[in-house]
C-alpha cells in the first residue's frame, strides 16, 4: 500500500499541473546578463530569479547550476546553494560567473540549473538562455603583386590577404583600393572587391586590378584598403589600412649619337629604362687612356644628356659610362664609337682652297690696272 502511493507521487511529480512536490512551483528566470551580449573568452555575469508560483512556502530548496560548454563556472563560485525559505509567491536571487569559451561563435546557448527540495527524491531542471555574441577583427595577413616586382607601365593585379582574428564574422564585406597618387589607378571596376563573409578564424582574399602609369618614379606609393562588412547584430562597421605598392624599375642608358662639332665630341645619352640613373660619369677612352670625362648627378627615365669631350683624337675610341641605380647598385656601360672629322672638315679638306690662288691672281691683276689708271690721269 505504501509503495503504491510512493509510485503515484512520483507518477504525479512528472506530469504538468500536478503538484506534487514543492519543487514544481519553482522556476528560473534570468534576471541580468552582464555584459549582453558576452563576448567569447571574456567572463559573464549573471543573476537570475528562483521563483515560488505556488500559494505555499517552499523550504529548504537546494539549487545547482550544471553550465556545459562554452561556459565554466569560476573557481570560488559557489555550484550548489542552499535557501531554507522561499515564500509563496516570491522569489529568491542567485549570481553566477562564468567564462565563456574562446573558440564559441555567436549564438544564444543554454544554461542549466537543477534544483529540488531537500526532502525530495526527484531533481527538476530549468534553461536560461545566454546571448553570446563574437567581434569580428580583421587583420591585413600580406598582400601580393602580379608581377612581382611593379615598374612604370605595368598593368598589376594586387592581391590583399584579409583574415578574421576575432570571435564573430564579417558579413557582406566589400573591399576597396584607392591610391594617394594618380601614377597608381584602377583599370575598369578593379578597385573594387565582393568578399562576401569571413567567419571567425577564416581567410579570404580580395583582387584588384590597377595600372601603374609610365611616369612613375622609383618609390613606394600609399594607398589605402578599405573593408565595409556587418557584424553578427547587423551593426556596420568599417576597417581601413595603409598599404604601400613599390614601384620598382632599372635604368638602361643607351647612346644616341656621337659626332664632331666644332673642336668638340659631342655625345648624346639617354635613359630608357624605367628608374633613374645616380651619380653618372661618362669617359672618352682611346688606345686605354682615358682622354676627358664629364659627370652627372642623375638621368631620369626617358631623358637624354649631352656630354662634349676636347682633347682627342681620330680614330676608334670608347664612350665608358658608370652610374648607381636606386639601390645603389654600380653598373658599367662601355659603347664604341668611331671618331672621324665632321663632314665640313672634310669638304675643306683640313687647307687651302682651290679657288684661294684664282682669287689671289684677280686681286693683284685688279690692284694693277687700278694703278695704272691713276698714273696716266698724272
Amino acid at each position: 500500500m505504501v509503495l503504491g502511493m510512493c509510485l503515484v507521487l512520483v507518477f504525479a511529480a512528472e506530469i504538468p499541473g500536478v503538484s506534487a512536490y514543492v519543487s514544481e512551483n519553482l522556476e528560473v528566470v534570468l534576471t541580468n546578463q552582464n555584459p549582453y551580449p558576452v563576448e567569447p573568452g571574456e567572463v559573464v555575469d549573471i543573476e537570475i530569479s528562483l521563483q515560488n508560483t505556488g500559494y505555499s512556502d517552499a523550504e529548504n530548496i537546494i539549487l545547482e547550476i550544471e553550465p556545459e560548454s562554452p561556459f565554466t563556472l569560476l573557481q570560488g563560485q559557489e555550484r550548489t546553494k542552499m535557501f531554507s525559505r522561499i515564500p509563496a509567491q516570491d522569489h529568491v536571487t542567485a549570481s553566477y560567473k562564468l567564462h565563456v569559451d574562446t573558440n564559441a561563435i555567436s549564438d544564444n546557448y543554454e544554461l542549466k540549473f537543477a534544483y529540488y527540495q531537500k526532502a525530495e527524491m526527484v531533481k527538476r531542471t530549468d534553461k536560461v538562455e545566454i546571448y553570446v555574441q563574437g567581434k569580428p577583427k580583421l587583420i591585413l595577413e600580406g598582400i601580393e603583386t602580379s608581377p612581382e616586382q611593379i615598374e612604370p607601365g605595368d598593368s598589376v593585379t594586387l592581391t590583399a590577404r584579409i583574415k578574421n582574428v576575432g570571435t564573430g564574422s564579417a558579413s557582406f564585406m566589400e573591399a576597396s583600393f584607392v591610391s594617394n597618387t594618380t601614377y597608381i589607378l584602377p583599370v575598369f571596376s578593379g578597385g573594387l572587391y565582393y568578399m562576401g563573409e569571413i567567419k571567425p578564424g577564416a581567410t579570404e582574399e580580395a583582387k584588384f586590378e590597377m595600372s601603374v602609369d609610365n611616369s612613375a618614379e622609383y618609390k613606394t606609393y600609399l594607398g589605402v584598403l578599405t573593408l565595409n562588412y556587418k557584424d553578427d547584430n547587423g551593426e556596420t562597421r568599417v576597417t581601413s589600412f595603409s598599404v604601400g605598392i613599390p614601384v620598382r624599375g632599372e635604368p638602361v642608358i643607351e647612346l644616341l649619337s656621337s659626332k664632331v662639332e666644332n673642336s668638340d665630341l659631342k655625345v648624346d645619352l639617354e635613359n630608357i629604362g624605367t628608374a633613374k640613373a645616380k651619380a653618372l660619369k661618362i669617359s672618352l677612352v682611346q688606345n686605354g687612356e682615358v682622354k676627358d670625362s664629364a659627370v652627372a648627378s642623375e638621368l631620369k627615365p626617358t631623358k637624354h644628356k649631352t656630354i662634349r669631350f676636347r682633347g682627342f683624337g681620330y680614330g676608334e675610341a670608347l664612350i665608358n659610362v658608370s652610374y648607381l641605380n636606386e639601390r645603389n647598385e654600380f653598373f658599367v656601360k662601355e659603347f664604341p664609337v668611331h671618331v672621324k672629322p665632321s663632314a665640313r672638315a672634310e669638304e675643306g679638306g683640313g687647307g687651302v682652297s682651290p679657288l684661294t690662288p684664282v682669287l689671289v691672281v684677280v686681286v693683284v691683276l685688279e690692284s694693277y690696272y687700278i694703278w695704272r689708271l691713276r698714273k696716266k690721269r698724272k
